[in-house]
């Protein structure tokens, strides 16, 4: 008898955060059993639930950023191990954020992280097939230990019927959800919003904060941009209505290396909500979407984006296509249930083969 327990483990392994929420809430509409066990550090009594609890599981899940807890969850996990790295420790560190050198010690210990979580793993999943080619370049990981599944939409918590009480103006409501990370490139949208700043019936809903929230303020005081407006963060639950509200939404525009492998999970949520969503042209957001069908590209430049945004605003039916579209292709083909079929299917192939 097939067995249907997951075990899904890992030092703070987050199960409330969005890509691996869609996968847990996909696998349980499946039928299958999700057992969470969180510690907080390595030592012979995690070993023994390790061993204990995965006893009856089909496999072992590490989520998204738990890549210490891979090669310890491994030694004790008596089924195979399957993780879900979402980003590369290095990539993030050293490329995106340039918190240390090259050739300092934290930069070796992002590699040795990336190195050693894909090795120990016993089956990967990738977001994009952009972000496998770098972990397979990067880390010589044997392709036949892998496979992609997309973020997908959250289906659940994204919906295109949830309005705000109240909108306070009707001029175009340029929005954007994020954590101001580098890979999302909120300067470029400042910049852009620069560009139209004199197109008064245009305004921009940044909503979060985070490590470029403070130079975003700053650009904007000095930029004298009346039209942007920070929302600060809003409670999880009220997301859906916030998008809603917004004429287009903005995905990211980052000048990162991350930025050009990676689908956030903010495009799919945006189209869950039958929003028309503008985003940097990237070949990973090609993999799944189609400009002009169900999003529209644009470069990760000021006057690009300032001139998709324009053509966006005059351009009603198009938007309306676009959401529909989108919703259609997030919400048929990236569901919860269709990310995690396709969890299951390639790792049956994987043990299969």
């Amino acid at each position: 008898m097939a067995k249907n327990l997951i075990l899904v483990t890992g030092i703070d392994i987050k199960p409330e955060y969005n890509r691996t929420l869609i996968i847990l809430n996909g696998l349980r509409e499946l039928g299958y059993e999700i057992q969470e066990y969180e510690f907080k550090k390595f030592d012979d009594k995690v070993a023994k639930k390790i061993a204990e609890k995965s006893k009856d599981a089909y496999f072992t899940y590490v989520p998204s950023f738990c890549h210490k807890s891979v090669s310890f969850v491994k030694k004790y996990s008596v089924c195979d191990v399957v993780f879900d790295p979402l980003i590369s420790k290095y990539m993030t560190n050293i490329k995106d954020y340039k918190k240390y050198s090259k050739l300092g010690y934290e930069s070796l210990r992002s590699l040795y992280r990336d190195f050693r979580s894909s090795m120990k793993a016993d089956f990967l999943i990738f977001d994009t097939l952009a972000h496998r080619d770098y972990f397979i370049k990067k880390y010589k990981i044997p392709v036949d230990k892998t496979g992609i599944v997309y973020v997908g939409a959250n289906t659940k918590d994204f919906d295109k019927n949830a309005k705000l009480k109240k909108v306070p103006n009707a001029k175009f409501r340029v929005g954007f959800v994020g954590n101001f990370i580098p890979l999302q490139g909120v300067l470029n949208i400042l910049a852009a919003a620069k560009i139209l700043k004199d197109e008064k019936d245009i305004e921009f809903i940044l909503i979060g904060d985070g490590y470029e929230y403070q130079q975003a303020i700053e650009f904007r005081e000095k930029h004298a941009l009346e039209q942007v407006i920070f929302e600060g963060r809003v409670d999880y639950s009220n997301l859906d209505s916030y998008i809603n509200s917004f004429d287009i939404c903005l995905g990211i525009f980052g000048n990162t290396l991350k930025s050009n492998v990676v689908i956030p999970n903010k495009v799919f949520n945006y189209a869950s909500c039958s929003q028309a969503v503008l985003t940097m042209e990237t070949k990973s957001v090609k993999e799944v979407f189609k400009h002009g069908e169900n999003i529209y590209l644009c470069k990760a430049e000021a006057k690009d984006i300032a001139n998709s945004i324009r053509n966006l605003k005059t351009n009603p039916d198009l938007r309306k296509k676009l959401g529909e579209n989108g919703f259609n292709t997030v919400c048929e083909d990236y569901n919860e249930i269709k990310i995690a079929t396709a969890l299951l299917s390639q790792y049956q192939d994987f043990k299969q083969n």
